[in-house]
Protein backbone atom coordinates (compact mmCIF):
# COMPACT_ATOMS: atom_id res chain seq x y z
CA UNK A 1 0.00 0.00 0.00
CA UNK A 2 1.34 3.42 -0.96
CA UNK A 3 1.39 6.23 1.58
CA UNK A 4 0.50 9.63 0.12
CA UNK A 5 1.66 12.85 1.76
CA UNK A 6 -0.37 15.93 0.86
CA UNK A 7 1.20 19.38 0.73
CA UNK A 8 -1.34 22.22 0.94
CA UNK A 9 -0.08 24.81 -1.52
CA UNK A 10 -2.23 27.50 0.08
CA UNK A 11 0.18 27.45 3.04
CA UNK A 12 3.22 28.12 0.86
CA UNK A 13 4.27 31.75 0.49
CA UNK A 14 8.05 31.36 0.08
CA UNK A 15 10.86 28.79 0.11
CA UNK A 16 10.92 28.40 3.90
CA UNK A 17 7.17 27.85 4.15
CA UNK A 18 7.39 25.25 1.35
CA UNK A 19 9.86 23.16 3.34
CA UNK A 20 7.81 23.72 6.51
CA UNK A 21 4.71 22.46 4.69
CA UNK A 22 6.60 19.37 3.48
CA UNK A 23 7.61 18.74 7.09
CA UNK A 24 4.02 19.19 8.29
CA UNK A 25 2.71 16.81 5.63
CA UNK A 26 5.15 14.06 6.61
CA UNK A 27 5.79 14.57 10.32
CA UNK A 28 3.00 16.81 11.61
CA UNK A 29 3.15 20.46 12.73
CA UNK A 30 6.73 21.63 13.16
CA UNK A 31 8.05 18.51 11.43
CA UNK A 32 11.23 18.45 9.39
CA UNK A 33 11.57 17.23 5.82
CA UNK A 34 14.48 19.15 4.36
CA UNK A 35 15.36 22.80 4.20
CA UNK A 36 17.04 22.91 0.81
CA UNK A 37 17.22 20.77 -2.32
CA UNK A 38 20.11 18.60 -1.08
CA UNK A 39 18.31 17.85 2.18
CA UNK A 40 15.12 17.09 0.25
CA UNK A 41 17.03 14.50 -1.80
CA UNK A 42 18.22 12.87 1.43
CA UNK A 43 14.70 12.87 2.90
CA UNK A 44 13.18 11.34 -0.23
CA UNK A 45 15.46 8.31 0.13
CA UNK A 46 13.27 7.15 3.03
CA UNK A 47 13.36 7.59 6.75
CA UNK A 48 12.86 11.10 8.13
CA UNK A 49 9.19 10.15 8.59
CA UNK A 50 8.64 8.32 5.31
CA UNK A 51 8.66 4.53 5.01
CA UNK A 52 12.04 3.03 4.18
CA UNK A 53 10.66 -0.21 2.77
CA UNK A 54 7.24 0.75 1.40
CA UNK A 55 6.23 3.00 -1.48
CA UNK A 56 5.20 6.58 -0.83
CA UNK A 57 4.32 9.58 -2.94
CA UNK A 58 3.43 13.24 -2.61
CA UNK A 59 0.51 15.32 -3.76
CA UNK A 60 0.69 19.11 -3.94
CA UNK A 61 -2.70 20.79 -3.91
CA UNK A 62 -2.93 24.35 -5.25
CA UNK A 63 0.33 23.75 -7.11
CA UNK A 64 0.00 27.08 -8.94
CA UNK A 65 0.31 28.83 -5.58
CA UNK A 66 3.50 26.88 -4.87
CA UNK A 67 4.92 27.68 -8.31
CA UNK A 68 4.23 31.38 -7.73
CA UNK A 69 5.72 31.34 -4.22
CA UNK A 70 8.89 29.47 -5.23
CA UNK A 71 9.32 31.01 -8.66
CA UNK A 72 9.50 28.94 -11.83
CA UNK A 73 13.19 27.98 -11.50
CA UNK A 74 13.05 26.60 -7.94
CA UNK A 75 9.67 24.96 -8.60
CA UNK A 76 11.13 23.15 -11.63
CA UNK A 77 14.13 22.07 -9.54
CA UNK A 78 11.83 20.66 -6.84
CA UNK A 79 9.82 18.71 -9.43
CA UNK A 80 13.10 17.41 -10.88
CA UNK A 81 14.30 16.27 -7.43
CA UNK A 82 11.15 14.20 -7.00
CA UNK A 83 11.52 12.72 -10.49
CA UNK A 84 15.20 11.83 -10.13
CA UNK A 85 14.54 10.41 -6.66
CA UNK A 86 11.87 8.12 -8.10
CA UNK A 87 9.17 9.49 -5.80
CA UNK A 88 5.90 10.17 -7.63
CA UNK A 89 4.63 13.73 -7.35
CA UNK A 90 1.05 14.60 -8.21
CA UNK A 91 0.03 18.23 -8.62
CA UNK A 92 -3.44 19.68 -8.60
Amino acid sequence: MTTTYTVDGRRVVDRDSFYAELGRAVNGPGGYFGGNLDALVDCLRGGFGTPEDEPFDFRITHADDVRTALGPKLYAEVVDVFATSGVPLQTA
